[in-house]
């Protein structure tokens, strides 16, 4: 039963191509596995009591009645506060992995959402793609390679995901708003706005294609050649 559970849980998360988002999916397994446990015991406890002190037939008197048992209370109270000290410090930790900065990122790409649209500058390449809801764009990013996301919007808050990298942020007017990734797999991931921003916003979409450091290279160099 606990397996079959776990293997349910484990399911509602994509495998996440990206160092990050490999964080947040072993966070989310603890957890899960952790509420797993939490419940087949408390399920378990609650099946035994009522098994254990049902009614007989012809049977009328009570269990054996008590006024309190300290050590069990103690218990009781022990154990859910030790499971929220250790998943506030695991979560911690995660966050401080995900929310890490490279000094030197091997790229970095300032996002601009607008109504209703991305627009992907390579600040140091001087690449720019840029796409609509009717025209998608497709942005190339390098494998095992530092990438940094500087979000800011033209006009109204877009909100910047990737679902397979387990990692969203907010694109605000204003304000930059900046989070690092490294991938490890190549492949393409689709991108969306996830905070509703208009008539359009369910078609606010993009595509993220991941390729190794020569084919990375290359798809810069054919981008810089056709401006």
């Amino acid at each position: 039963m606990l397996g079959s559970l776990l293997v349910s849980l484990s399911a509602c998360t994509p495998e996440a191509p990206d160092a990050q988002g490999r964080e947040i999916e072993g966070l989310y397994n603890f957890f899960s596995v952790l509420a797993a446990i939490v419940f087949v015991i408390t399920a378990g406890l609650i099946a035994w009591s009522l098994i254990r002190y049902r009614r007989k037939p012809g049977d009328d008197s009570l269990p054996k009645q008590f006024h309190s048992n300290v050590p069990i209370e103690l218990v009781w109270f022990a154990i859910p506060q030790i499971i929220v000290v250790v998943l506030f410090f695991i979560s911690i930790r995660s966050l401080n992995v995900v929310d890490e900065q490279a000094a030197d990122p091997g790229v970095t790409v300032r996002v601009q959402g607008f109504q209703w649209g991305w627009r992907f500058t390579y600040e140091d390449e001087d690449v720019v793609v840029e796409g609509t809801a009717q025209d998608e764009p497709e942005i190339v990013l390098p494998t095992d390679e530092q990438v940094a996301f500087v979000l800011t919007s033209d006009d109204v808050i877009h909100s910047f995901y990737v679902p397979r990298f387990l990692m969203k942020r907010d694109a605000i007017p204003g304000r930059e708003n900046r989070f690092d990734v490294t991938i490890e797999e190549e492949g393409l991931y689709d991108g969306k706005c996830a905070e509703f921003c208009g008539v359009l916003h369910g078609e606010m979409n993009f595509t993220v294609r991941a390729l190794d450091e020569p084919g990375f290279e290359d798809w810069i160099t054919e981008q810089q050649g056709a401006e």
